[in-house]
Formats: structure tokens, C-alpha cells, sequence
């Protein structure tokens, strides 16, 4: 296995880490099908695009089918950053509290969403797993 690294930054910027392929991959692997990612995609829909990725090789991390799955990722982060801003800023109160620089890596996000069972995979949302794991991660004193 090879590793890349990537962090999802909950500002909503995605960088390569912590993302494990295989070295080898089948050359005859079918091209992954089109997929346009959001935010409301579901938890399953975003493993499985994921899943058809991986046999690209170690490098389907830097593919654009990828850059979109993870642009999508940090769309809601940008998202949830802004939504709690904005409750902030009106008096209200927060349910993730979030350092300046928060960060979450690929491998604790691919772990969040492989934690939900079939069934609750099939109707999460990628926007709500993501905020799920804020809450847990960045839980307000």
C-alpha cells in the first residue's frame, strides 16, 4: 500500500493526505462513472464513487473525478464555518467550536463515514456526516 496524506481543512480546503491505494492497479479497470458531487449527496453515494476511484492506483487521489468528491467536502466545510460565524455573530449559540486553523484528515473523515451502517450510509447526507464529525471533534467546552 502507498499513502498519501491529505487534511480537510474545516475552512473548506482540501489538501492530499492520509488517503491509502493500492500500488497496483488492473490497467483494464472501467473508468469510474460520472458523478456530480454536492454537498446533499449521501454517505453511501460518496464511499461508492470513492470505491470506484481507488482501482485508478495509488495516484486516484489526484484525479479530477477526486478533486470533485473533495471539493464537495469542503464546500460544507465552508458551509459550516460560515453557519456558526453567523450564529456567533447573532448572539446564538454554536454547537461545534472551531479553532482558526481546524483540521480534520482524510483518514478520520473516510473513518466517520465507513462508521455509518448501510442503511444510515444510504440516507446521510455528505452535510450531515460532516457536521456530525465537527460536533464530535470540536465540541465546545
Amino acid at each position: 500500500m502507498r499513502r498519501f496524506f491529505a487534511l480537510v481543512l474545516v475552512s473548506g480546503v482540501i489538501t492530499l493526505a492520509g488517503v491509502q491505494a493500492a500500488q497496483t492497479a488492473s490497467s483494464n479497470a472501467a473508468p469510474p462513472a460520472t458523478v456530480t458531487p454536492s454537498p446533499d449527496m449521501t454517505v453511501a453515494a460518496f464511499l461508492a464513487r470513492i470505491d470506484q476511484l481507488r482501482p485508478m492506483g495509488p495516484e486516484w487521489p489526484l484525479s479530477p473525478e477526486a478533486s470533485e468528491l473533495f471539493g464537495a467536502i469542503s464546500a460544507v466545510g465552508k458551509a459550516y464555518r460560515q453557519t456558526l460565524a453567523d450564529r456567533l455573530a447573532a448572539g446564538q449559540p454554536v454547537e461545534a467550536c472551531l479553532p482558526p486553523e481546524a483540521e480534520i484528515e482524510s483518514d478520520a473523515l473516510f473513518a466517520h463515514l465507513a462508521g455509518y451502517t448501510p442503511e444510515t450510509a444510504a440516507r446521510t447526507t455528505i452535510r450531515e456526516a460532516f457536521s456530525e464529525l465537527v460536533r464530535k471533534r470540536f465540541a465546545c467546552p
